[in-house]
């Protein structure tokens, strides 16, 4: 049996990528406003040619964090769908922010894995370019960030401007 391994990126996309991923524990870090800490987790899945990560914090919530900083009234999982629209963004001042999971989206689209996130009472996912979103019937107490990668897939991904015409050839 083969070992599976992460799909090929250019080297401009995996720097992207890595940003991404970091953005999941930034937020956690700037947004959750936890006393208790963030946690994180992953595995991989060789038989389901699959790599999955989690990071979890004990904060205020995605729901709270938005509401509080945008004077919006939003459920749990339309300040779940807001904070992962986009650039939106409830960082202040020079720090860019609301373009990490934009990227990792796309990227997860394209690769056939998904995003997860529970936060308060909301629940969302991505999965194929479909977003899906549901209200929980018990809130829970923090955020929960779950990304599944598709190690299977073969493809090789390119940001857009790192592409020329003579690669097609």
């Amino acid at each position: 049996m083969q070992r599976s391994e992460i799909p090929a990126m250019s080297p401009g996309l995996q720097k992207k990528f890595r940003e991404s991923i970091f953005e999941i524990f930034s937020n956690a870090v700037l947004h959750s406003k936890t006393e208790m800490g963030i946690f994180s987790c992953g595995q991989f899945f060789p038989k389901r040619d699959r790599l999955d990560f989690s990071v979890t914090d004990l904060g205020i919530g995605i729901r709270q964090n938005v509401n509080d900083s945008t004077k919006l009234d939003l459920s749990p999982e339309k300040a779940i769908r807001w904070a992962t629209e986009g650039q939106n963004t409830t960082k202040r001042g020079q720090i860019p922010g609301g373009l990490g999971l934009k990227l990792l989206g796309e990227f997860i689209d394209l690769n056939g894995g998904c995003i997860q996130i529970v936060s308060d009472a909301g629940y969302w996912r991505r999965e194929r370019g479909e977003i899906s979103t549901a209200r929980l019937s018990l809130p829970f107490p923090g955020t929960v960030v779950s990304v599944e990668i598709n190690t299977a897939d073969k493809q090789s991904y390119a940001l857009t401007y790192e592409l020329s015409e003579t690669d097609i050839f």
